[in-house]
């Protein structure tokens, strides 16, 4: 017996919307979260359109019009929807809307589509499958003229796996979720030895990255205080049945205990480098699990993957920003400060998304972004500001600056963010895709210190 998939009625209803734009074919991301109990899908995206990418031809001689589909523009958008999604939300699968005289070429574009995106998502990321992981994606056809779906399954840790068939269920009412909740302070330093070019620093540091992630391997989380059995369930009954008859999402606290000998070193560690990162501050990891039995194994893996990811991808933008539009700084001490965090909610879920922002980004660049990463309309009152700039710190490490060197720029009393209102758009490029990363600006500040040698 197959998956069965259970999906919110909005994503039938952007089926149809987009259906009703009438072209040959239409491509895109299905956003949920995988269990061994359930999995659920949240939210479809549609593939955006290249800036020299012209309407798809609604006629054309030669060999199937799915042969045009490219699979390596579809990866880098899910690589960058990603980044937008906290722990415990993942890129479960593809869809295929298309004409009926494309219909049969349709299961295996979107087997390539399956494997493609797969293989992109690896390159970056710090941390790996294990047992507790489902590793079937979901691709779902869906005719234009008839409405009739068809869903199965790939397993992506087999590449010669075949199609299985699986159950793609609309319910009426959205999943119920519970959202943990957990603040970090994040204190690392990353050796760049031997790094002369922006490229070289941003290769080592994500080889220190992913030593710092096997330290949090072993960490221990506590929810709400307690220390919890990893098979157990993470929500006792008696909480459960009330938080249902209030109809009121559940917050649940986190905190992340990480052993000082991770590395059971008896000796200190000497490394020789030119220079060093160091990254710094406190991050707001967010998770979210469904409220079905949920297990308290589910709730550890969103929340150290949400750590992981958020740091790894604010390194990652820190050093696209810096790759693609220069350095203002090409000597001495430096005090960048990282993109910062903003939550906003999904429309009539308790689920939220999340981006990246840089101080001197605009509302605009950020509504700009959800629409074209996430094809969502966002309010600036939706967005939710969760890290505040700690002046403190920042103060602490301003004589280490240079005359020349950038101050980060410091919020009001009224407000943590600096997202400023209207002014012109400014989304960064990755490969010719409009992205970059959005909010507000955290505590963690990078410094790279150049010592001598």
């Amino acid at each position: 017996m197959g998956r069965s998939y259970y999906v919110d009625e909005a994503v039938e209803t952007y089926f149809t919307k987009i259906i009703q734009q009438e072209k040959p074919y239409v491509t895109g991301l299905l956003i949920g979260h995988c269990s061994m109990q359930r999995d659920y899908v949240v939210l479809a995206v549609q593939t955006p359109q290249k800036d020299d990418q012209g309407e798809v031809p609604e006629k054309r001689a030669g060999p199937s019009k799915l042969d045009d589909i490219d699979e390596e523009w579809i990866s880098i958008h899910a690589s960058q929807v990603n980044r937008m999604l906290p722990g415990g939300l993942l890129v479960v699968g593809v869809f295929l809307i298309t004409s009926p005289q494309l219909s049969k070429d349709s299961q295996n574009a979107l087997r390539k589509l399956i494997f493609a995106i797969d293989k992109s998502s690896k390159k970056n990321r710090l941390w790996n499958l294990d047992e507790n992981d489902v590793t079937d994606r979901v691709a779902v056809h869906v005719c234009s003229a008839s409405k009739k779906n068809t869903c199965r399954t790939f397993d992506i840790t087999d590449p010669k796996s075949t199609a299985k068939p699986a159950d793609w269920k609309y319910q009426n009412t959205p999943s119920p979720w519970l959202t943990i909740d957990c603040n970090v302070h994040v204190d690392l330093t990353v050796s760049l030895s031997s790094c002369s070019t922006y490229q070289e620093k941003q290769k080592c540091t994500r080889q220190g990255l992913t030593q710092w992630a096997k330290e949090l391997e072993n960490a221990v989380i506590l929810f709400n205080g307690q220390v919890k059995d990893s098979d157990g369930d993470l929500v006792e009954e008696q909480k459960k049945s009330r938080s249902v008859a209030h109809s009121s999402p559940q917050v649940i606290s986190a905190n992340i205990l990480v052993s000082s000998n991770s590395f059971n070193r008896s000796t200190a560690l000497v490394q020789a480098c030119k220079s060093s990162l160091r990254i710094q501050g406190d991050v707001k990891c967010r998770g979210f699990v469904s409220n079905n039995k949920p297990k308290v194994k589910d709730a550890v893996q969103a929340i150290k993957r949400d750590l992981l990811n958020t740091i790894s991808d604010r390194c990652e933008i820190m050093f696209e920003d810096i790759i693609l539009n220069g350095s203002q700084h090409e000597s001495g001490n430096e005090l960048c400060p990282l993109p910062q965090r903003v939550f906003v909610p999904i429309p009539g879920s308790n689920i939220m998304l999340c981006d990246y922002v840089f101080g001197d980004e605009t509302e605009e660049d950020l509504q700009n972004r959800f629409l074209e990463m996430l094809d969502q309309e966002v309010y600036y009152k939706a967005l939710a500001f969760v890290e505040e700039t700690n002046n403190k710190d920042t103060n602490e490490n301003e004589h280490e600056l240079p005359h020349d060197s950038h101050e980060p720029e410091k919020p009001s009393n009224e407000e943590t963010h600096t997202v400023k209102k209207g002014g012109s758009t400014k989304l960064q490029q990755n490969m010719g895709l409009l992205m970059a990363a959005a909010v507000v600006l955290l505590a963690a500040l990078i410094s790279l210190h150049y010592l001598n040698e």
